[in-house]
């Protein structure tokens, strides 16, 4: 059984607005990476490196749901 799954770039843009909202409900507004790069801006503003984050996240869930599949 073949499932299409959403794109990825997609996701992982709601899987980033997830969790801004998750760290602005415990009142943190800013965020840093380790070279400094703020995280707390929309996806399309992230450096590549950083959306990587995102992608490998969306990219761990959708093996899990192909090996659970099958």
């Amino acid at each position: 059984m073949k499932v299409k799954l959403p794109d990825i770039e997609l996701v992982s843009d709601k899987v980033h607005e997830a969790w801004m909202e998750g760290k602005k409900a415990k009142g943190i507004t800013s965020r840093k990476a380790e070279n400094g790069e703020e995280l707390m801006v929309p996806y399309n503003e992230l450096s590549e490196a950083q959306k990587d984050q995102d992608r490998n996240t969306v990219k761990t869930v959708y093996k899990a749901i192909a090996d659970i599949l099958g």
